[in-house]
């Protein structure tokens, strides 16, 4: 297994591998180890073996040396020697690691419901068509997003996004339709529980999605964000509410790279 610095040809052509983002502050990522943990787990699911934790942190230092800001980290595991034609064959997995600006933070967001689902929703791979697709549409049609909806009528995940919600009574509940196991999640669902505040994880129907109080996405680059729309459906945006959640988040210190 090796690492590349530069963008190979067949990420462009292949459309097979897995990645994970994450957002680096001061040579640091909070979740860091889970990250990594993704990517072995991933690797092993797409490729049949593992990916190996020490080149990937070397790989994200060469990427990430003289940076003196912040930045959205993406590591990539894909395999040159893929063969579409003969996919059983083994290949060897590379990493290729890039950066960019995060985002700039924004406001709530307007979404928009839609009937899709990831193929191999527990994996974070680059067949990302789909979801882009359903974010294009609802974007033309006027939302800034789209929380996608199973055939069975559960709420799942948004495009590049977890959801959760809160209820009445204050317990943050999470969603557990097949999704991808946000990270960013993960790690406010830890903070909140810390807290000795209520955390639930259980289907939810979208006929529900009125009687909640509040709603959130949440993303390794965007850790928390309000929504305040879901179709027809309002809510009042609690600030004290997304401070919360962002202080679980918080509460995980960052990891050196």
């Amino acid at each position: 297994m090796s690492a590349q610095p530069d963008i190979p040809a067949s990420l462009a052509l292949v459309n097979y591998g897995h990645f994970t983002s994450m957002l680096l502050t001061g040579g640091r990522v909070r979740g860091l180890a889970r990250h990594l943990e993704r990517l072995d787990r991933d690797a092993w699911v797409v490729f049949g073996r593992g990916v190996d934790e020490g080149l990937v942190r070397q790989a994200i230092r060469g990427a990430v040396e003289g940076a003196t800001g912040p930045l959205a980290v993406r590591v990539t595991v894909h395999a040159p020697g893929f063969d579409p034609r003969r996919p059983e064959v083994d290949v060897e997995p590379e990493v290729v690691v890039t950066t960019s600006a995060p985002p700039a933070e924004s406001g709530p967001l307007k979404v928009r419901t839609a009937g899709y689902q990831r193929e191999l929703p527990q994996v974070k791979h680059v067949g990302t068509f789909g979801l882009f697709y359903q974010r294009r549409l609802a974007r033309r049609a006027g939302f800034d997003d789209v929380l996608f909806i199973g055939g069975d009528g559960q709420v799942s995940e948004g495009s590049t996004w977890n959801v959760c919600f809160l209820d009445e009574d204050g317990t943050l509940v999470i969603p557990t339709a097949p999704a991808l196991p946000g990270i960013a999640l993960g790690l406010i669902q830890s903070g909140v529980a810390r807290t000795g505040a209520k955390v639930v994880a259980r289907p939810v129907q979208v006929g529900e999605l009125p009687e909640f109080r509040a709603a959130f996405a949440t993303n390794a680059l965007a850790p928390v964000r309000a929504i305040s729309q879901v179709d027809e459906v309002e809510y009042k945006v609690d600030e004290d509410a997304t401070a919360r959640l962002a202080r679980a988040y918080e509460s995980t210190a960052g990891e050196r790279v």
